[in-house]
């Protein structure tokens, strides 16, 4: 009797000690979970935060453009060049973070839309034909032919396209980003990092601004045009380097400016009734459409945010505002996208 009183006790004991140990477990899980529970919502938290910070910087960016363009109108001088505020580098400091704001000139890249129906897209298919061959991309011809199909609703691009895996339809529509450009056959990551620094995605009769714009992108206009000729146009056209009149000596202040200089006057003479290479209406001398990058540094974390901000300040109907945001932009992005334009350091 005495014997099994015990081995009861000892099993009772056993099962408490068993018991305990369970629910030890079960508080050491639960107090590793509401820890892991906890830095995830720090971590959401925090991104927030920066995110909301970087979109609330938006408005820095967007007071330097306005900054710009009162003053334009005020002078009398509605053009944007490279020597003007908004082409410097605005670093911003508060407390936990280091921001700094890049803007870019889209209207001064190769606008992909220009492929689209209703415009000049023979021409234009073959202007991005030639930047591609300047970038040495293999299969230039018919990157800029997939590229013109892919927005076309009559063009044959499904067949392209139906056959990949997975199978895809082309857009029969314009572009909204240039990154669709990987969508388009012959076209990789490598291939589309390549061509992103000199291309954009804005309405169709969007003229490029001379002022800002590339040698490269100049020069796919004319086969006539010799690179070294278009570096010699584009580097009148930046307003750099500084110095006290640079804003209004470095720069084409009207198209006709840029009509009649050396290099392009014997260009714009030489009519082609197919292709229309030169059209003033093609060109600027201002620009409405620009891109902001947003750089936030924070102890633990680097973040990049892509503004795309329309400026259009005609005069009753002024208008200042962003139309797209891309949150998934990289530091590295940076550095690759500003090219051939100097940073102003005026």
């Amino acid at each position: 009797m005495l014997s099994s009183i015990k081995k009861q006790q000892g099993l009772a004991l056993i099962t408490v000690l068993f018991i305990f140990a369970l629910v030890s477990l079960l508080a050491i899980s639960m107090q590793s979970r509401q820890k892991m529970s906890m830095a995830q919502a720090s971590a959401s938290i925090s991104l927030t935060q920066a995110q909301l910070l970087m979109v609330s910087t938006e408005d820095i960016a967007k007071a330097a453009l306005k900054f710009e363009g009162d003053r334009d109108i005020d002078g009398g001088d509605q053009w944007d060049t490279a020597s003007e505020l908004w082409n410097k580098v605005f670093p911003v400091e508060i407390p936990g973070a280091n921001i700094e704001i890049y803007i870019r000139d889209l209207q001064g890249l190769f606008n992909l839309n220009s492929l689209a129906p209703g415009t000049n897209a023979a021409a234009a298919t073959q202007r991005f034909e030639r930047l591609l061959d300047e970038l040495l991309i293999p299969g230039a011809n018919i990157i800029a032919q997939n590229t013109r199909d892919w927005m076309d609703p009559n063009s044959s691009a499904n067949n392209l396209y139906q056959s990949e895996e997975p199978p895809y339809s082309a857009s029969a529509n314009i572009f909204t980003h240039p990154s669709e450009l990987m969508l388009i056959q012959e076209v990789d990551r490598d291939i589309f990092q390549k061509i992103e620094p000199y291309v954009t995605a804005l309405p169709t009769d969007t003229a490029l601004n001379i002022n800002t714009s590339h040698a490269k992108i100049l020069r796919a206009w004319d086969t006539a045009l010799k690179l070294e000729d278009a570096e010699e146009v584009i580097a009148q056209a930046h307003g750099l380097p500084c110095g006290p009149q640079a804003r209004k000596n470095n720069l084409f202040e009207k198209v006709d400016d840029f009509w009649a200089h050396a290099k392009i006057a014997p260009l714009v003479k030489v009519k082609n009734s197919t292709t229309g290479k030169w059209n003033p209406d093609e060109f600027e001398v201002y620009t409405k459409y620009f891109s902001v990058f947003i750089k936030i540094m924070t102890e633990d974390r680097e973040l990049v945010l892509e503004s795309i901000i329309k400026r259009d300040m005609t005069a009753g109907d002024e208008f200042i505002g962003v139309v797209y945001r891309d949150f998934s932009r990289k530091v590295e992005d940076i550095p690759r996208l500003v090219i051939d334009m100097k940073v102003n350091q005026c």
